[in-house]
């Protein structure tokens, strides 16, 4: 896995709190360690996280107006007066919980996924404090912090739920101080203390409340009974529930628009603290409470209209705030209060003569569904100015999946947009919104702009291309498809006259800047040239290029199907559509995954033509599933010239870019798999472990990336967390020379490193091809020279557990001749024990071949998919007849080598084969059920551990 966004904070902790200067301690640009992070920085998270209630706080101290919130698995300080983020990095998952200390200095934030993370974070320093790995798999679903910052409580995700209180500033707060299976078939989804005892504890979920006590020791609790016959009406599923500062009692709001009013039972018999009942039941909103809070000793709720409402501990309402138009309320969070305004806020909501002119509150902050922040002056209710009673917009995100990012091509400017079908253009350098554009009941899965800045093509996911205008957003052209098949890819030529978009079908379009009808008479627009199926899986490649030496532009795709096509654009008219030019198969087994065009893959010194003179750089950059990137050459044969190894963080490449040029920085790409992870390759493509990096970015998918016309920023999108994160590059931080020979980064990575019996066993079978290049039966003088003729290196490879087909060793042979500027089969070309593990480094699999695999096989092979049989001559038949056929006499000399001389003809083996029997007994693999099996019962028994538990 990558390495974490900052070091983990040290186990333990304080029994006390530090002694901090309060404007002292590193920023959060600085608590970065050296290394990957210093590639890739983060600079500012556009978004917000708006799917769970209360992670949003207010940290304003009457000098410096600041928020905290989440999105994604960054936590953001906000500092609203100098329009600064400081971003606090630690967790893996997306955070879905987080709470404040009353007095500001303290917030914690939790996880949910696995290796779920629980961390104390000081608003002074912005460094984490501590950090606690949660004992439930998959995380928290709610949480709470005494107002004294001394205890936390936590509701676990999964089933069954657990209630944990923990003493973090103790020796041993990294564990649970005391925890409580919840019984009740309820899942709780709010949980509180209570602000006047740290020992009283509230939870509810849809149909309990659940009073909670540890005074004795232990987690004691009680649910009072609730009966729609007491109050003569339904009682809808709750939401949220409180205390009520200053009093005994507690309220729980409802989908209803209703509040329950808790209240101690009264008794002649001797009660508990836990022991509460109803006293009343109040409509406050018309729709559902979807937020409770309390200040001073009011109550404060926020509903789905988007109003908020003060209310006295009776219910009776004391202010109202009804034209924040935010929509839903998920938070809402007071100023740091002053001691003489606590007093103020108390008496104002206690006085029995209060009218509106007597409200007094502090400021406030709400969060919305729709992804807003608002700030909110409590003095707004006595006045009569809208603009203030609207409040101020704090932050804007968008409240649906992230699909798409596009950065300008010459301004600091990035446009984003998703499945809320919002498009905003910011300017990052100040990171402000310029520009809004709606799209009703459309969702945005893919926008480009084009290289002359002119237009913005969005791509819709049900087909429908808009071209707009990329300085003011309006809408120029509308297109809609006879075929409703998401766009999932846009591109535009070097000239912009052209614009190309693949869609889920396989469908490749095309779109030409010209008259329209191709009439010279008519007026110049964007017009439909047609479209072609050209792929039977998914593309995921579309790339313009230029045709060599000239301004022609020229397009390509490449799918799944391991299709790389050309298309015909000179030819390509209205009338006759999208032509294909030519269509090849570039991959045998593995499967694209990523395409890039480029003519800067390879320095002039790494791509030498046969004489010694330098030829284009001009290269198809295809990524694949076995985390190779292959580099084919632009002309009509498609010949593979090179493979390297790349990045292997979190998954195969989807995305490749190139990075600018910039000054002295070395040239690089940006890359990103299809989950959590970008990254940097130094350029040029080699392999070498050392020229790569990667990092989380993203805790989720990441689907879209751009960088920015300069060079120094790359954006990327990460769909479901709602989140764009701005990174700025840095290709020096990644230091490749560590002073160590070239060959030893490579055999890092080689099973065991440079002591290890495997590298032992490379070295020994080097020295011995060396020896038969020479003849193995000779009485002449050996000569060792350290070098190997390349024509002994596929059976080096074979002798190692690599078997290259016939066309991997085709395109080596090229690879290499290319490499020393010879023409194929001109001369011996020898290579140096350096060579030949980056050879075998780059063209090796990455993973062995496993029990899936070979099932794999059987079932394309037609093998019975229930049984996994199939008939003997039928398998051999495919051997014989298919891709790169096996000769009879190789098929014999194949089954005397594995099974003995006896064993001369495919006769003598079973009529029916599975996939275990040839696995066992025709290539001999060992334990061939062992580790599947293993890995099944351990995870079996595993499961009847937690049933035990539960």
């Amino acid at each position: 896995e990558p390495p974490w966004a900052i070091q983990k904070p040290a186990k333990g902790g304080w029994r006390g709190f530090p002694d901090m200067p309060e404007n002292e301690g590193p920023t959060a640009e600085n608590t970065q360690p050296d290394g990957v992070q210093q590639c890739l920085s983060l600079q500012w998270a556009f978004g917000l996280n708006k799917d769970f209630k209360g992670a949003v706080h207010n940290l304003t101290d009457g000098m410096h107006k600041r928020v905290f919130y989440c999105i994604g698995h960054t936590a953001v300080v906000y500092d609203v007066d100098e329009h600064k983020q400081k971003l606090l990095q630690g967790h893996r998952n997306p955070i879905i919980a987080s709470a404040v200390a009353k007095d500001r200095r303290f917030v914690v934030t939790c996880d949910a996924g696995a290796d779920a993370l629980m961390i104390v974070w000081d608003t002074h320093t912005y460094l984490p404090i501590k950090h606690c790995q949660l004992r439930e798999d998959e995380g928290v679903l709610a949480m709470d912090i005494t107002p004294d910052a001394m205890y936390i409580a936590t509701l676990s995700k999964d089933e069954p739920q657990v209630l944990s209180l923990w003493e973090w500033t103790a020796d041993d707060g990294d564990r649970p101080r005391m925890t409580c299976e919840i019984v009740a078939k309820d899942l709780q989804t709010c949980i509180r203390f209570s602000t006047d005892d740290n020992h009283m504890i509230v939870t509810n979920g849809e149909k309990r409340v659940i009073f909670w006590s540890w005074e004795e020791g232990r987690l004691k609790y009680y649910s009072p009974p609730i009966s729609s016959r007491d109050f003569k009406q339904q009682i809808g599923n709750f939401t949220q529930s409180v205390f009520v500062p200053g009093t005994s009692l507690a309220a729980s709001g409802t989908v209803d628009g209703d509040v329950v009013m808790w209240g101690n039972v009264t008794s002649e018999k001797k009660t508990k603290s836990t022991d509460k009942i109803v006293l009343k039941v109040v409509r406050v909103h018309q729709t559902g409470v979807t937020f409770l809070t309390a200040i001073g000793n009011m109550l404060v709720s926020g509903g789905v209209e988007g109003y908020v409402r003060f209310f006295d501990h009776q219910l009776r309402t004391l202010a109202w705030f009804e034209d924040l138009n935010g929509g839903p309320i998920i938070s809402i969070s007071f100023d740091k209060e002053a001691p003489a305004q606590q007093h103020q806020f108390k008496d104002s909501a206690a006085d029995p003569t209060f009218t509106g002119q007597d409200f007094h509150a502090p400021d406030f902050v709400v969060s919305t569904a729709n992804a807003m922040i608002i700030d909110a002056q409590a003095s707004s209710f006595n006045t009569a100015d809208p603009e203030l009673q609207r409040g101020r917009l704090l932050i804007q995100g968008q409240d649906q999946p992230i699909m798409a990012v596009a950065a300008h091509p010459h301004l600091p400017r990035v446009a984003i947009a998703g499945y809320s079908g919002n498009l905003h253009l910011w300017e990052y350098t100040t990171s402000k919104v310029l520009l809004l554009s709606i799209f009703k009941n459309l969702l945005v899965h893919c926008l480009v702009f084009d290289p002359k800045a002119s237009y913005i093509a969005v791509g819709f996911t049900n087909g429908v291309v808009k071209i707009l205008d990329a300085n003011t957003l309006e809408e120029l052209q509308s297109f809609r498809p006879k075929t409703p098949d998401c766009c999932t890819i846009m591109t535009f030529s070097h000239d912009s006259q052209y614009l190309a978009v693949a869609d889920a079908e396989g469908c490749v379009g095309l779109y030409k800047y010209t008259h329209r009808a191709q009439d010279p008479r008519k007026p110049i627009e964007w017009v439909y040239m047609g479209r072609h199926r050209s792929h039977r899986a998914p593309v995921t490649g579309l790339q313009f290029g230029v045709v060599p030496y000239g301004d022609t532009a020229r397009l390509m795709s490449i799918g799944e199907d391991k299709r790389l096509v050309e298309y015909n654009l000179v030819d390509t008219e209205i009338e006759n559509g999208l032509r294909i030019k030519s269509a090849h198969k570039i991959t045998q087994g593995a499967v694209p995954t990523g395409f890039l065009w480029s003519q800067s893959m390879l320095t002039e010194s790494d791509h030498v033509g046969v004489n010694g003179t330098s030829q284009s750089a001009d290269v198809l950059a295809v990524a694949t599933n076995e985390y190779k990137i292959k580099l084919f050459s632009t002309d009509v044969s498609r010949q593979c010239t090179k493979t390297v190894l790349g990045p292997t963080y979190g998954g195969p490449l989807n995305q490749m870019l190139e990075v600018p040029p910039r000054g002295d920085h070395p040239p690089c790409l940006v890359y990103s798999t299809h989950e959590k992870v970008v990254g940097l390759i130094r350029l040029p493509l080699n392999g070498n472990p050392r020229s790569t990096m990667g990092l989380l970015a993203h805790p989720l998918e990441v689907s879209s990336m751009a960088v920015s016309y300069d060079g120094k920023y790359l954006f990327t999108a990460g769909g479901r967390d709602c989140c764009v994160n701005m990174w700025a590059i840095n290709s020096d931080a990644l230091k490749i020379d560590d002073d160590r020979p070239v060959a030893d980064h490579y055999i890092d990575i080689i099973e065991g490193g440079k002591e290890g019996d495997f590298m032992k066993e490379i070295i020994d079978y080097f020295y011995y091809a060396q020896i038969r290049s020479q003849g193995e039966e000779t009485t002449a003088k050996r000569t060792i020279e350290g070098t190997i003729p390349f024509t002994q290196v596929p059976n080096l490879m074979r002798a190692l557990g690599y078997y290259p087909s016939e066309k991997e060793i085709q395109n080596m042979t090229f690879e290499v001749y290319t490499q020393h500027g010879k023409l194929m089969g001109t001369e011996e070309i020898y290579i140096d024990f350096e060579a030949f593990i980056q050879l075998y480094v780059n063209h090796r699999p990455v993973f062995g071949i496993n029990k899936k695999n070979i099932e794999s096989a059987f079932a394309a092979a037609g093998a019975d998919p229930v049984s996994g049989v199939i008939d003997r001559d039928i398998l051999f038949g495919l051997l014989m007849t298919k891709a790169e056929a096996l000769h009879q006499l190789e098929i014999e000399s194949c089954l005397k080598s594995l099974l003995g001389d006896d064993v001369v003809s495919v006769d003598l083996l079973e009529d029916k084969i599975t996939a275990k029997a040839f696995a066992e007994t025709l290539l001999g693999f060992e334990d061939y059920d062992t580790a599947a099996g293993d890995g099944e019962e351990a995870e079996e028994e595993e499961d009847l551990e937690d049933e035990d538990t539960a």
